[in-house]
């Protein structure tokens, strides 16, 4: 608790800050409050704590807290480099990322749906305004548009599935709803409605087929750090709270909803991994790629035992260290380019070693190439699914990962292409090159010694 409140006074303080002009101590501020509250979280391991039956704050909570305001703390640090010439509007941005970060503590930590509920509201609302935050660009405001659009009916369908629950259970607490359903043998139609209707809420939160028709265009439309922003913070959020909900309550009635994420988890992974083949631009690519990823991270749903946790935790940890690595190459290279070719990473090699090393990095470990973070997060979530006898699955998993070999690798061929003119020397700031220095160490220690976070949360 101390986490959210810390968190929530600091994005208060930023948007004072900005109010009255002091630009200069915004970020600094911004990162500084980001690092305490990293601490203050790391504080509540094993304590355990349940406030008024509405949160509690676990071993879970804390583990993916600590992710994303780590993510967070890094792509703040890009956002230096990425806003370095623009004064306007910087302390609404970064105050709105920040209540983002609220919304999904809020949504890994709940014991409430009505808690559920809040938090996602709060992460959604404060998006659609960042997705649009370029006001003068007809993409940004297309994407805002769609991404309020198809929000706003995917809340519809969450909350009418939470409707449905209450009014059959007459409780929002998830230990109610638990004891309902292991009490009942035969649960009532309406029930498994609700049940199904929350899935659809949760598949469209993280970018799941059929429901991820929003995510290219709106990743593409966006500004280049909120998209890393969107494709790695909002992500985890997302899949830590479907994670946590079906394990809490819906594990014992997986028959009445196993069959249907096992085809949306199949069907994103393939159109995911099938559609990036297709893609000539380099955001387009990784929104596709954020697709596919959701359809692996769906597969220890699908498990749901022991390991399921720990291994949609170590998975989201290096998918995002990795996806924020590539952004940043893609900003240093695209600057305010929402609409950069991938053939544009031609020469980079030649003048830019830094930025070349971090694109081979973070493109390997995307791809699952040994000894990288990303191998071992997809040989995590494959053992965890064979546990559970899910073979189909994880051979599908293995041929979508064999197709995302090729466009990870399209980027990394171009940046070494002997006959291109070299791109001219990008030169990024401190915290620019440390966050591109950090993703690469983070990535290849985790790979090297995997076990840091393999038994985590």
């Amino acid at each position: 608790m101390a986490t959210l409140v810390l968190l929530s006074l600091l994005g208060f303080l930023v948007l004072f800050l900005g109010a009255f002009e002091q630009k200069r101590a915004i970020l600094p501020v911004a990162v500084i409050g980001l690092i305490a509250a990293f601490v203050v979280n790391a504080l509540d391991w094993d304590t355990n704590q349940l406030y008024y039956g509405m949160m509690r704050y676990d071993n879970y909570a804390v583990s993916f807290v600590g992710l994303m305001i780590f993510s967070l703390i890094m792509i703040m640090l890009m956002a230096s480099y990425h806003f370095r010439n623009e004064d306007s509007h910087i302390a609404d941005i970064y105050a709105l990322m920040i209540f983002v970060l609220v919304g999904g503590l809020i949504m890994v930590s709940y014991s409430n749906l009505v808690m559920l509920f809040i938090g996602i509201e709060i992460l959604s609302i404060a998006l659609y305004i960042l997705a649009g935050s370029r006001r003068m660009n007809l993409a940004s405001n297309e994407a805002s548009l769609k991404y309020f659009l198809m929000g706003s009916f995917a809340s519809g369908f969450l909350l009418f599935g939470i409707a449905l629950m209450y009014g059959i259970t007459g409780s929002f607490d998830l230990l109610v709803i638990s004891d309902y359903v292991n009490g009942n043998e035969e649960l009532p139609v309406i029930f498994i409605t609700g049940v199904l209707l929350i899935l659809i809420g949760f598949t469209f939160k993280i970018g799941a087929v059929p429901f991820h028709f929003w995510t290219p265009d709106v990743y593409q439309g966006t500004p280049t750090l909120l998209t890393a922003f969107m494709a790695t913070v909002v992500k985890t959020a997302g899949i830590a709270a479907f994670y946590h909900l079906f394990d809490t309550c819906f594990s014992s009635i997986d028959s009445d909803w196993f069959n249907i994420l096992w085809a949306i988890a199949a069907a994103t992974i393939l159109l995911g991994n099938i559609s990036a083949v297709m893609q000539n631009e380099a955001k387009r690519m990784l929104a596709w790629s954020s697709v596919a990823h959701a359809g692996y991270l769906l597969i220890p749903i699908l498990a749901l035992n022991e390991m399921s946790a720990s291994a949609i935790f170590y998975y989201t940890a290096a998918y995002s260290v990795a996806s924020i690595t590539a952004f940043a190459v893609l900003l240093g290279i695209s600057q305010f380019d929402n609409d950069m070719q991938i053939d544009q990473y031609k020469g980079l090699a030649k003048n830019n070693p830094i930025m070349t090393t971090a694109l081979v990095i973070s493109m390997f470990s995307l791809a699952g190439i040994p000894p990288l973070a990303g191998f071992f997060g997809k040989y995590f979530v494959f053992v965890n699914a064979m546990a559970s006898n899910l073979n189909i699955a994880v051979i599908i998993a293995i041929i979508g990962s064999l197709i995302g070999v090729y466009y990870y690798f399209r980027p990394v061929i171009y940046a070494f292409n002997q006959e291109a003119t070299p791109m001219e020397k990008i030169k990024g700031n401190t915290a620019y090159n440390f966050v591109l220095f950090t993703g690469i160490v983070i990535t290849i220690l985790l790979g090297i010694f995997p076990d840091v976070l393999a038994n985590l949360p």
